[in-house]
């Protein structure tokens, strides 16, 4: 995977060559497709990136400690705090102390927040099936394979557990 694919690829007729590795074009297509999303969901202009971050992952985790949005997030503390206090103050989040550990304080979504959330969701998924249909059918069974692969690696960060993911 380091060295570069002499890929061909007939495109309205046009032949194209990518001398990028897959290392590489991996990561220019994440970093285009995070900033495709960041302007074609509604949540995501200027200073709001970090309170849709939030907002994703209290929606697929249920209610976390905000230091865990810290470490998930790999954000500030400050940019967190800020963003739960915007949050808060509009209504798409309660912060409450923590029962398991009364030093921490426990975030949720509001019926307004995992409404918003909800909504927020459903465009970035829009986003990617909208991106999704000029793949072809099989081109994209064979991706959706690679990403199930991908997704596991990053969640067995070691490298033992890595191995057991499917190639």
């Amino acid at each position: 995977m380091g060295n570069p694919i002499k890929l061909v690829v007939k495109h309205n007729h046009t032949v194209m060559t990518s001398k990028e590795t897959t290392a590489q074009l991996l990561r220019e297509v994440v970093r285009l497709f995070i900033r495709d999303q960041r302007e074609s969901a509604a949540c995501m202009d200027g200073g709001q990136t970090v309170r849709c971050h939030i907002l994703n992952e209290l929606l697929r985790n249920g209610p976390l400690p905000q230091q865990a949005l810290v470490e998930r997030l790999g954000l500030d503390k400050g940019w967190i705090s800020r963003a739960v206090d915007a949050l808060s103050t509009e209504g798409s989040l309660t912060r409450q102390v923590n029962e398991l550990d009364k030093r921490s304080v426990m975030l949720t979504l509001t019926a307004h927040g995992k409404a918003r959330a909800t909504s927020l969701d459903a465009q970035l998924n829009g986003h990617a099936e909208t991106l999704l249909a000029c793949v072809s059918p099989d081109q994209q069974a064979a991706f959706h394979s690679a990403l199930q692969s991908l997704k596991c690696a990053l969640h067995n960060p070691d490298e033992k557990s890595r191995t057991t993911c499917q190639k």
